[in-house]
């Protein structure tokens, strides 16, 4: 009887290791592609001394100025942080 505890226990535990690299993988592979070009920009402008604010955002954080760089070049106006 023990064992067959030990033996659900162990199975549950690689399934919740499974589930939990599946739904990172979902997450974090299009978050960094949809960010990918806002890093760039902001490289860019480092490089000409510019929003050196930036340089150590978090990762969602990045996301939302990516979405406000992305809208303000969608609108043709100046990205507003």
């Amino acid at each position: 009887m023990l064992l067959v505890g030990l033996l659900f226990v162990l199975k549950l535990i690689v399934f919740a290791l499974c589930a939990g690299v599946v739904i990172s993988f979902i997450v974090f592979v299009p978050l960094t592609i949809y960010v990918a070009p806002y890093c760039l920009w902001v490289g860019h402008q480092h490089t000409l001394g510019r929003h050196k604010d930036k340089m150590k955002e978090g990762v969602f954080k990045t996301a939302k100025h990516a979405t406000i760089l992305y809208k303000s070049w969608i609108l043709r106006k100046e990205p507003t942080f």
